[in-house]
């Protein structure tokens, strides 16, 4: 499954969730991707994440947001692989 794939499935499960909307403002998408980066920083980089044991608190955070900006670039209309390595061959080249 490619990512774009996952994106679709990210969006439609945080849709069905609550956790997101097609009629969120740029603020509100904005605070749910500021709260899992905040649920990253109170993580533990030890201890094992109740939900998915075979990866730690951090790793499962940081799952989450990365998730979550796929959920909010899906929403956009974006190609998600084609942006990510846009970006990165960009920041190739960043000094």
């Amino acid at each position: 499954m490619g990512l774009q794939e996952k994106a679709s499935k990210a969006f439609h499960n945080a849709l069905r969730r609550g956790k997101t909307s097609i009629y969120n403002s740029h603020q509100q998408d904005t605070e749910s991707i500021m709260i899992e980066v905040n649920e990253f920083a109170e993580a533990s980089e030890d201890k094992k994440s109740e939900h998915l044991p075979e990866y730690t608190e951090a790793q499962e955070e940081l799952a989450d947001i990365i998730i979550g900006c796929m959920t909010e670039l899906f929403k956009r209309g974006v190609n998600i692989e084609k942006i990510i390595d846009a970006k990165i061959a960009f920041n190739k080249n960043r000094v």
